[in-house]
């Protein structure tokens, strides 16, 4: 990728709450993930060409959509759990939207306020406590502490209980963590579930390290005052 696309593909994901026309996309993509007769990227394709989304908007889209099917995957063998990816920007300490199939695309609003109040540390949910630890956190959204700035909405939509596993690159660097929800209270992953997770990881590493590049060397860029 050159210098261009790695300012648009990380602007999609820190501006994904703020994106009227990708959350709209998703909504329409989402529920056809599951289908091999349906051909997404003849839709995003003409979503292009109609002027509904950019070029490089289609190919940030087209990214997600290989995260979205892995997490897809995982759903089809754990029970009652949705899953969901987020990455982690240290430099900033952000969370970014990185996958979430079986979810409405208006439940991660919460990331904006997470992200613009500068409230993600280690007792903020499952995911914050795994991603300063680099451990995997179980946790009961409605007894928790770590959930109570944010349980109300979490629980708005049905979700009970929380397990986070925090996924790396290659070179070992935290790229964010799978969040693993249930609508049943204290529907704890086996260690069997964790590993099985982690090895499914393992086989998307070419997508996660990309994503995950583009955003550290961003953010490292922009640190800099360079333009990229």
């Amino acid at each position: 990728m050159n210098g261009s696309n790695h300012q648009d593909v990380v602007e999609s994901l820190r501006e994904y709450n703020l994106k009227k026309n990708i959350k709209e996309q998703l909504k329409i993509i989402n529920p056809l993930l599951g289908k091999k007769e349906t051909d997404i990227k003849v839709h995003l394709l003409n979503a292009v060409v109609n002027g509904v989304i950019t070029k490089s908007e289609s190919d940030f889209l087209e990214i997600k959509m290989e995260l979205a099917r892995m997490c897809l995957e995982l759903e089809q063998v754990l029970d009652s759990i949705y899953v969901t990816m987020l990455f982690y920007d240290r430099e900033r300490n952000n969370i970014f939207h990185g996958a979430a199939p079986s979810i409405p695309v208006e439940f991660f609003d919460f990331f904006s306020v997470v992200n613009e109040q500068g409230i993600l540390d280690e007792n903020c949910a499952s995911c914050g406590r795994a991603i300063y630890t680099q451990e995997v956190v179980q946790t009961d959204i409605g007894t928790s502490p770590l959930w109570t700035n944010l349980k109300e909405s979490f629980i708005e939509y049905g979700f009970k209980s929380c397990t986070s596993i925090p996924f790396f690159t290659h070179t070992g660097r935290l790229a964010g963590t799978f969040a693993h929800y249930s609508n049943k209270p204290n529907n704890l992953l086996t260690q069997d579930d964790v590993e099985m997770i982690q090895e499914k990881i393992s086989m998307f590493s070419f997508e996660i390290q990309t994503i995950s590049d583009l955003i550290h060397e961003y953010t490292q860029v922009g640190n800099a005052r360079l333009t990229i």
